[in-house]
């Protein structure tokens, strides 16, 4: 019997058991931004990593412990111009750093209306090997097996020790602004 108590307290001591997902197609990236030229965009439909999060607690205000490591491959960022990319790349120091990494430490739900869920996120992101600690909305909707996770935050190139490119053209340089919105879609299954 006394066996029996203690297995019950350990069994309700556990915190609430977290799901795996891993990414799946249906994922896309894209980074916007300005030049004195004209607006730019770069698009990516590379998004891997995992998250680690209790879907039920998704359904209710609160902070969650919930983990994740997600990748963006450098050089799946196009723009459809091969002379940008290549200057995008090497701005982003691609064959030393060769990912966009960010890591989820928490996520706290602010309201929850069915299968989707309005959250506040907490993480680090590393461009260029450079690492930030950023603060980000999101929203997680819910289907069946799939978590699909939609955010997007402005950032700072040179906050990642990026210097915006200045490529020369015959009538002058082009002067690229430093900020950028990253704006994704993650999807990801069990």
């Amino acid at each position: 019997m006394k066996k029996a108590i203690i297995i019950l307290a350990l069994i309700l001591a556990l915190p609430a058991m977290a799901d795996t997902y891993k990414s799946k197609f249906g994922s896309s990236v894209k980074l916007d931004g300005d030049s004195s030229v004209h607006k730019w965009k770069v698009e990516s439909k590379l998004i891997g990593g995992t998250i680690d999060v209790n879907t039920a607690a998704l359904g209710k205000p609160g902070k969650l412990d919930a983990k994740a490591t997600v990748f963006i491959p450098v050089r799946s960022l196009k723009s459809g111009k091969k002379r940008m990319d290549e200057v995008m790349h090497a701005a982003m120091n691609a064959k030393q750093h060769s990912k966009i990494e960010f890591t989820l430490s928490e996520i706290t739900v602010k309201a929850a209306k069915g299968t989707l869920s309005q959250c506040d996120s907490k993480g680090t992101l590393k461009i260029n090997g450079k690492s930030q600690p950023i603060r980000m909305p999101i929203t997680v909707s819910r289907a069946g097996d799939k978590l699909t996770v939609k955010g997007s935050i402005t950032v700072k190139m040179t906050d990642y020790g990026i210097k915006p490119p200045s490529p020369k053209l015959p009538s002058g340089n082009i002067v690229t602004k430093d900020e950028v919105k990253i704006t994704f879609s993650w999807v990801t299954g069990k």
